[in-house]
């Protein structure tokens, strides 16, 4: 996944992928076109069922091949959890596998990946901040008065999550086979209410797992990275500066940015630049603006360096950007 996406009901779709890559583009939400399909392995394709029931997002897939994500869930609880007994996934500093549901922290970085090339069976379901308040106050499996407003790790009862996953296989059913369910106020909203019966009581009904001391502290840091790049946009700040900034020492800040982002402090803050200066691009005229300019207002000095960087993020060169007709509206966190 790609950072800070909004989520938005998903249009009911169904695909099988050869290419990890265009899947993780279904699984936002958006409509992918393969052309003619290479020779694959069948172990290695993927597949993706997602559509909207309600208030809820809904997605059931299977990625053929290991692939890291990256990303933002704004506004919304994220569960995920494994639908083959053989998959495993870390997720943001923690393994993830059979018997287990994984809440993301909502509106923060959230990085995760396979072992190695390992395939990742997973069910994923969306609820609107507040939605699960409603449903039952026990919702966190913790004390009513602390908020599901963190990473935590569930571990229902087995009769329970059968429960659950049996259902997410039924949505795979009505996505490819009866898709029209899905428009339908009255049989989408009982689908709705009934997965979210099954996964209040694999919460409620199970054990929250507590978190490791030392995870929460790396959130923390993440969350106080962010905040500083996000209030000096336009500084090419160095690893010690922003570690004095922060009053981490440096092997701490990069295993965090490793389990929460998925690379290290600086390719995430250069990555941040970058699409700071993408924006700038999108929203200039080309008649009276420099790229140079654009780009050593950012801190890119070595313009080089800068725009194979570009290149290789965006999949064009920033003139290429800067050119582009008719408004562009984009945003970043």
């Amino acid at each position: 996944m790609t950072p800070d996406r909004r989520p938005s009901p998903f249009p009911t779709y169904y695909g099988e992928f050869a290419d990890t890559a265009s899947m993780a583009l279904a699984l936002l939400g958006e409509d992918v076109r393969e052309g003619p399909r290479p020779a694959v392995d069948p172990a290695q394709r993927s597949m993706l069922a997602r559509g909207a029931l309600g208030d809820l997002n809904v997605a059931v897939g299977r990625f053929g091949q290991g692939i890291a994500q990256s990303h933002v869930t704004r506004d919304m609880h994220t569960f995920v959890f494994p639908t083959d007994a053989t998959a495993v996934r870390q997720v943001s500093g923690r393994s993830l596998g059979h018997g287990q549901i994984f809440h993301f922290q909502p509106n923060a970085p959230t990085h995760s990946a396979s072992l190695g090339d390992m395939p990742w069976a997973f069910g994923l379901i969306t609820v609107p901040l507040g939605a699960l308040a409603a449903g039952g106050p026990h919702a966190t499996g913790l004390d009513p008065g602390v908020p599901l407003d963190a990473d935590r790790m569930f571990q229902p009862p087995p009769h329970a999550l059968d429960r659950l996953l049996g259902l997410m296989n039924d949505v795979v059913r009505v996505v490819r086979d009866t898709p029209w369910i899905t428009a339908r106020p009255e049989p989408s909203a009982a689908l709705a209410g009934t997965l979210i019966e099954a996964l209040l009581a694999c919460l409620t009904e199970g054990l929250a797992l507590p978190d490791r001391a030392a995870l929460r502290r790396h959130r923390q840091i993440v969350t106080r990275f962010e905040d500083l790049l996000r209030e000096r946009p336009e500084e090419m700040l160095s690893l010690s500066a922003i570690c004095a900034a922060l009053g981490v020492a440096e092997r701490t800040l990069s295993l965090a940015c490793q389990e929460f982002l998925g690379q290290g402090p600086m390719q995430y803050a250069r990555a941040r630049r970058l699409d700071l200066v993408r924006l700038r691009l999108l929203a200039a005229d080309p008649a009276e603006t420099q790229v140079t300019d654009v780009a050593m207002h950012y801190g890119f000095w070595e313009l080089g360096r800068f725009a194979h960087a570009y290149r290789l993020r965006f999949g064009e060169r920033p003139s290429q950007t800067l050119r582009r007709d008719g408004p562009v509206h984009a945003e970043i966190a």
